[in-house]
């Protein structure tokens, strides 16, 4: 019994070494044929990881740049803002400059019309004697009030223009018209009137004063020859002003003449 025993055993050493030696063989097999298997594995694993890893960059990398580009949309919104408030403040203060430039010079408009609208502000008539072109006494108190009125009103203009009477020749008497309108300047310059203010023109004979009619028919209701020769003997004062003044009617001086004489020179 014991013989068989040794036997079995015999026999089944040699089988068990046999299998332990072949199983030890395959698994030096599967890892000769695992390894390059891991080996490739890993270097794919790596080389995802790598990808992975600069994809990751890149989405990084992006990122900050996009964040970077909405931060200085941002600032650049923000200066735009600002700049537009400040436009909307400029062009505010503009245009309440411009209604005051536009008041002001509508106000300077109707101050330049002003003082290019003269109006008639004052009349007055200075009368003479036949054939003379000197001033009475008369003539001078009325041209005192034609120089007080004057000087008071800004920017005055004076016309002076003279007349004569029928008698004599056209020659001599624009020349007389002339004289006597001389004379009423010479007597307001004197009295500060400035003499760029005055103009003078001499009528003669050939155009009769104005308002002649109204004055004859307040002379006389019958006018003579003598008075109509007398009224027609003057220097009419016209006064413009360019400011809104009143105006009024300066005194008329109503010279009476002598009675004419044949003897006298003509005028």
């Amino acid at each position: 019994m014991k013989l068989g025993r040794s036997v079995v055993w015999s026999m089944a050493a040699p089988m068990a070494l046999a299998l332990l030696t072949s199983g030890c063989a395959t698994k030096k097999y599967v890892r000769q044929q695992v390894a390059p298997v891991s080996q490739q594995l890993a270097k794919h694993e790596k080389q995802d990881n790598e990808k992975i890893a600069a994809i990751w960059a890149k989405q990084q990398s992006d990122i900050s740049e996009v964040n970077e580009r909405i931060a200085t949309t941002d600032q650049k919104v923000a200066q735009l803002d600002a700049a537009t408030q400040q436009a909307q403040g400029t062009a505010s203060r503009a245009m309440e400059a411009t209604e005051t430039n536009s008041t002001a010079i509508t106000a300077l408009g109707a101050d330049v019309a002003n003082s290019l609208n003269y109006q008639l502000v004052e009349k007055a008539d200075v009368m003479f004697a036949f054939n003379k072109a000197m001033l009475t006494p008369q003539a001078m108190l009325a041209l005192d009030q034609v120089a007080s009125k004057a000087k008071a009103l800004p920017r005055s203009v004076i016309e002076l223009t003279g007349f004569t009477d029928r008698i004599g020749t056209v020659n001599y008497n624009l020349e007389l018209s002339r004289r006597r309108a001389w004379a009423v300047q010479r007597y307001l310059v004197g009295k500060g009137v400035p003499v760029r203010s005055i103009h003078i023109v001499g009528m003669g004979k050939e155009n009769p004063p104005p308002g002649l009619e109204a004055d004859l028919s307040a002379m006389s209701p019958n006018p003579s020859k003598a008075q109509l020769r007398q009224l027609e003997r003057r220097v009419r004062i016209s006064i413009f002003g360019a400011a809104e003044i009143t105006g009024g009617a300066a005194s008329r001086s109503q010279q009476l003449d002598p009675p004419e004489q044949p003897d006298q020179p003509q005028q």
